[in-house]
């Protein structure tokens, strides 16, 4: 299988990393900055959830000129706002039989890729791992989530080669019937804790550790619910509140949230992808949704005003 991961973040040196374990061709494709020139010298390093670490090499690619056409898999981990501009650059590489799967955060990733690829050679999934870069071209896995795809019809047999690959990697995977439920169960999760930890500085872990963090957290998921329920999507958890605080306990509380890593970094964020998804649904059922819209206007205050952030207390 000729695979390319695009996006050379956390997420996608994370996939990346751990498929080019296996008996596959791995090419990463991301524009260049310094993290992708230290895994195009000297390979990538995963550090594992036991400490260990592994070394692997992969090709990185910042050009497109220099793509192949011949991907059976192209696997989209970028930001879900660029995704509309990297697939209209690596467009041509993507032919008739390329699976295309998006693994990204928030609403709309399917929908933003069908603009390009035909509606039977997409897959949307949605993933529980998740890692931080620490150096670059090294990168910790700090989640340990389950990655679940949905079918895909025309690609099925593809796709479950795809889930026994990922597994053999050490990344928990599923093919399911009903993927809108994990995607928006996904949701649930980063409506609680991406805005917060994002304005707070906290860690998972420890924007949940506070009374005032869980019943801002249990606001923001009611609301996010309630959208659910008018878009007619069944979450898989019975009781959603009480599964994001567990997670947030259990799963993920050492890792910092994609949201906050782009704040410290003085970057755009998802913030329209995620809570903003919800405020824009909310508005079209006639839903109030004032805690979501508070944090998104919060995450979109600090967005526009990195420069003038101030560092010390003179």
């Amino acid at each position: 299988m000729n695979i390319l991961v695009v996006g050379s973040g956390a997420m996608g040196s994370l996939f990346a990393g751990k498929l080019a374990t296996q008996n596959v061709s791995v090419t990463m494709y991301n524009r260049p900055n310094e993290h992708t020139e230290q895994i195009k010298e000297k390979g990538l390093t995963l550090i594992e959830k036991n400490g260990e670490r592994t070394h692997v090499s992969f090709p990185v690619i910042t050009d497109p000129d220099e793509l192949s056409n011949n991907y059976d898999l192209v696997i989209i981990l970028v930001k879900s706002f660029a995704t509309k501009n990297v697939l209209t650059t690596i467009r041509p590489v993507i032919h008739q039989d390329t699976i295309v799967l998006t693994l990204q955060n928030g609403l709309g990733n399917f929908e933003n890729i069908q603009a390009f690829v035909p509606i039977d050679n997409i897959c949307i999934g949605t993933t529980g791992s998740g890692a931080g870069i620490v150096a670059n071209g090294v990168i910790e896995q700090r989640a340990f989530g389950k990655t679940h795809i949905g079918k895909n019809i025309i690609g099925k047999e593809k796709i479950k080669k795809l889930v026994s690959l990922l597994s053999s990697s050490g990344l928990e995977t599923e093919m399911v019937d009903n993927i809108q439920s994990i995607i928006w169960s996904k949701l649930m999760i980063n409506l609680a804790y991406n805005g917060i930890t994002a304005i707070t500085r906290l860690k998972n872990g420890d924007a949940v550790a506070s009374s005032e963090g869980k019943q801002l957290m249990e606001q923001l998921v009611k609301e996010g619910m309630k959208v659910a329920e008018a878009e007619k999507v069944e979450l898989l958890y019975e009781d959603p509140i009480k599964e994001c605080i567990r997670i947030g306990y259990e799963d993920i509380s050492a890792n910092k949230s994609s949201m906050l890593t782009d704040i410290l970094l003085e970057r755009k964020t998802e913030i329209e992808q995620i809570n903003g998804a919800i405020v824009h649904l909310g508005k079209k059922h006639g839903i109030p949704i004032p805690y979501n819209e508070t944090i998104t206007r919060l995450v979109k205050m600090i967005e526009e005003s990195y420069e003038k952030r101030m560092t010390t207390a003179t």
